[in-house]
């Protein structure tokens, strides 16, 4: 009987084991909310004959804020999620290609810091469960308005098998928190 109880406890331990897929248990520790990252953004994709933006604003309380997209119509490169804070669950066969998954996240509507060039944004997933999407930026922050962070993504969910699934981005911090002005160079709607 001894070895039927430990062999049930043994069976059970095993299946609690929490997968990747799993929401991360609550944190109640404090979370850090670099002052860099704390603003105004513009999620561009401004490499290729059209250009697309969202805006996003991270709050110092760890809100973040979708603004507009342009074009607002969602046409066009937007038509799946209308914004351009998105992931897919795929890896691109070259540089400068999208991929398609049926898996897709967009940024959602939390965010925080892991150090002063590391942020990770709750991502929305098309499955229903939330994942953080971790970035990387570039450690000097002097550009960030001028010619982009440079932000890199390393995992959505602790997995490093996705990536934009648009066009190539860049991040670019609008200094004095106008949406009518930020990024300098985009096309009116």
């Amino acid at each position: 009987m001894r070895k039927l109880v430990a062999w049930l406890v043994v069976l059970g331990a095993c299946t609690n084991v929490p997968s990747g897929d799993e929401p991360p248990p609550p944190n109640d520790e404090p979370r850090e909310h670099a002052e860099r990252f704390v603003g105004l953004w513009a999620v561009t994709q401004p490499y290729h004959a059209l250009y697309e933006q969202t805006l996003y604003w991270f709050h110092p309380d760890g809100r973040l804020e979708v603004g507009q997209s342009i074009p607002s119509d969602c046409s066009g490169h937007l038509r799946r999620h209308c914004v351009t804070g998105s992931v897919a669950n795929c890896k691109p066969e070259a540089p400068y290609e999208s991929c398609t998954s049926e898996l897709t996240c967009v940024f959602g509507s939390e965010w925080y810091s892991t150090s002063s060039s590391s942020t990770v944004i709750a991502g929305d997933c098309s499955d229903g469960i939330e994942r953080p999407i971790q970035f990387e930026f570039n450690p000097d922050s002097s550009g960030n308005a001028d010619f982009g962070a440079n932000a890199t993504l390393i995992s959505v969910g602790s997995d490093a098998n996705w990536s934009h699934d648009n066009w190539e981005w860049a991040f670019l911090k609008c200094p004095d928190g106008n949406p009518d002005t930020c990024p300098f160079d985009a096309p009116l709607p």
